[in-house]
């Protein structure tokens, strides 16, 4: 059964465009099951909301330029195919886009409209919020150095903060802006400097030729409108030609969007939102599960079934494509991005997604899943740890929050932070407090079935001695930055890509042309092995519902009512609560006892429990200072020149500590129930053979420039 006819929202209905993965349209994002909406779930009985800490993805954009000439290339497939009766499209389909280096990566206005629409919504559900004078102090605005994070930004505020009146605007009446024509008195005094008739009647006609041109001109505004003429103040009409603009004068008939004041920091040296990318360790893991990960993704028949996974569509495809040649694996993904294009931001599922069956589309979602898992969340610590800066802002801006609104009146007291950045952010953000981590995988001893569907992130790290290493990580950071800016700079003109893998990057594998094409037994997959959770769509770990476009994290922060404070104190009730938000549903805090109402959780065990995730100086432990301090370290063995990585993995073949022992092999994560933020969901380390039980949502057990998504 074909997607052309799946593009609906009835129930039980295959619908395409929430299979999208990160790709995936806010407005058909995953919801977390049980979880009530922010705006079904009324405020803590006898608290009210005093500060609101939001960390948000960007909205929906277009394709990279990567992924744009990955699509564009397309066209030679289609060309070889013979099947038009069935598939009509193919006869007439050409490239997409034409102009790659000034549309790559951009908002779309649909993304525009998906921050828009949120802050709409968070504004009318905490208006003694938003309904707040702005200033800057009071309402900080972070995004990262790229145009569509920053664009995001834009587009929330402009619909957050309240439109402001131009009552009080003075009209514009600068002589240098738009100066009065010459008057009869000035002409006058020309004639007494000597001018004769004769003279003096040119001047007249210039004059008037000037005169008429300008009342042509300024009788119709830069929009085409006619323009109002005023009284002068003896109440007689003036000349055009001696009255300024009146437009000049007019008051504004709307009010607009308040301006607002953003910061952010250079993309090379932002460790708050852009951690990944100011990480030598990260980078060098992030670079070798690559290297295996596109083998796997890819796979080679016979061993398709069980390393591949586009691989084991080329053959059906090949079929219904009517294609006259062989179709590489490569293709098969560019299929896929094709159809996530069509689907995600054109609603279309009759051209592309027509090639796949929902079974197919299914698979394709949960191998980008497994991606996303193994390179930003929980497939190996490093994914996750290096959002400690990011969870340390969020504990602190609570905290200065909670202490001036607990202060004299009069107190400024910061009624919100708001963050824009990547889905590389988000991800290890929510990882790192302990949502959505998958049930501890079946170990190795398991059925074929079970085992054919979990990594050891030790292993991963084991393997890089068998892969080429770097005596300074530090520079491998400063390389890829700079072949980062020689991309941008030949996207701009045309020219073509690197051939390796961008840093930090959701699509930084080679499947694109101009690049070198990976051999899937070149880096094969760490030795025992497989993904830690199956293919089934009823999965909590999807793409859809972390970290859709417009994907975000609040913390609402709450203050008991100071009418209730006798009482509530009596009675052990915690004088600030913290209620964790995502995606606008209200989910538990990760090992909170929620001694207050709900959900809720209490500041002071909120910051407790939060205290071991948010080192201030993890970035040096996990990833190694900056560049000399780095090369320094090395020279005296001090970080062995491994950028920090030895901190973080064992290098020696003793399994993580974030690993257990099982019989046949080693697994991730601790035994228990799986669930999104329930308790155990703490995100500690592990000790190697101890076994940690959780519940709940998320709980323990179990995303350019070109390079952030």
């Amino acid at each position: 059964m074909a997607l052309a006819a799946m593009l609906s929202r009835g129930a039980g209905v295959f619908d395409v465009r929430r299979h999208l993965g990160t790709k995936t349209r806010y407005a058909y994002r995953l919801a977390v099951p049980g979880a009530p909406s922010i705006y079904k779930q009324p405020d803590p009985e006898g608290y009210e909301p005093v500060h609101l800490w939001l960390m948000a993805r960007h909205g929906t954009r277009w394709p990279t330029s990567d992924r744009m000439l990955q699509i564009n290339s397309l066209e030679s497939l289609f060309q070889d195919s013979r099947n038009t009766a069935d598939h009509p499209w193919l006869s007439n389909w050409t490239a997409p886009f034409p102009d790659v280096g000034f549309l790559g990566g951009e908002l779309h206005p649909i993304g525009a409209d998906e921050l828009w629409g949120l802050a709409y919504r968070l504004r009318k559900r905490f208006p003694s919020l938003a309904g707040l004078e702005y200033l800057p102090k009071r309402f900080p605005v972070v995004s990262t150095q790229v145009a569509r994070t920053a664009a995001s930004a834009s587009a929330f505020t402009a619909g957050f903060f309240p439109e402001v009146g131009s009552a009080a605007d003075p009209a514009d009446d600068s002589p240098s802006v738009n100066p009065a024509a010459p008057s009869l008195a000035a002409r006058g005094a020309g004639a007494a400097a000597g001018g004769g008739p004769g003279v003096r009647a040119a001047e007249e006609k210039v004059v008037v030729e000037v005169e008429e041109e300008r009342v042509a001109v300024m009788d119709v505004d830069a929009a085409g409108r006619p323009r109002l003429r005023a009284a002068d103040a003896a109440g007689g009409l003036l000349s055009a030609a001696d009255e300024l603009d009146a437009s000049l004068r007019e008051v504004p008939a709307v009010k607009r969007p308040q301006a607002v004041a953003m910061s952010m920091a250079p993309k090379a040296a932002d460790p708050l939102l852009r951690f990944f990318d100011v990480c030598p360790a990260y980078a060098q893991h992030d670079e070798y599960t690559e290297k295996w990960m596109g083998g796997w993704m890819q796979g080679r028949p016979p061993d398709s079934t069980s390393r591949g996974n586009w691989s084991a569509l080329v053959p059906a495809l090949e079929k219904r494509l009517g294609l006259s040649r062989d179709m590489d694996p490569c293709e098969v993904e560019a299929l896929w991005q094709l159809c996530l294009l069509e689907a995600g931001l054109e609603g279309v599922g009759n051209r592309a997604c027509s090639l796949f069956t929902p079974q197919e589309a299914m698979q394709l979602e949960w191998v980008d899943d497994i991606h996303l898992l193994e390179t930003q969340s929980w497939g190996a610590d490093i994914n996750y740890r290096i959002a400690a800066p990011l969870l340390r802002d969020a504990a602190l801006s609570l905290k200065g929050a909670a202490a001036a609104a607990s202060s004299a009146p009069g107190t400024a007291a910061p009624a919100g932070r708001l963050l824009f950045a990547h889905c590389e952010t988000l991800v290890p953000l929510a990882t790192l407090m302990g949502l959505f981590r998958p049930p501890a995988p079946q170990p190795p001893d398991a059925s074929a079935a079970a085992i054919n569907a979990a990594v050891s992130a030790a292993a991963a790290q084991r393997h890089l001695l068998q892969v080429d290493t770097l005596e300074d990580l530090s520079m491998l950071v400063n390389d890829l930055h700079r072949l980062n800016d020689q991309d941008a700079r030949k996207a701009a003109t045309g020219g073509k890509a690197r051939a390796k893998g961008r840093l930090g990057s959701e699509d930084s594998h080679s499947c694109y042309p101009g690049r070198a094409p990976v051999d899937p037994d070149a880096v094969p997959p760490p030795e025992g092995w497989y993904p830690m959770f199956p293919n089934d769509d009823s999965r909590l770990f999807k793409g859809s519902r972390l970290a859709p476009y417009a994907a975000n994290m609040a913390l609402v922060l709450y203050r008991r009512r100071e009418g209730r404070a006798a009482g509530a104190a009596a009675s052990g009730s915690p004088q600030h609560l913290v209620r964790l938000l995502y995606n606008e549903q209200v989910l538990p805090v990760p090992g909170c006892g929620a001694a207050g109402s709900g959900s809720d959780c209490d500041l002071d065990e909120f910051l407790e429990l939060m205290e071991g995730k948010m080192d201030a100086d993890a970035l040096d432990r996990l990833c190694g200072p900056a560049a000399t301090a780095a090369r320094a370290a090395a020279a005296t063995g001090g970080l062995r020149g491994d950028g920090g990585a030895s901190l973080m993995f064992d290098r020696k073949g003793v399994p993580s500590k974030s690993l257990r022992h099982r019989p046949g092999g080693f697994v991730r994560g601790g035994g228990g129930s799986t669930g999104v933020g329930g308790s155990g969901g703490d995100g500690k380390v592990v000790v190697e053979g101890a076994a940690e039980a959780g519940s709940g949502v998320g709980g323990k057990v179990g995303g350019d420039v070109a390079a952030a998504s």
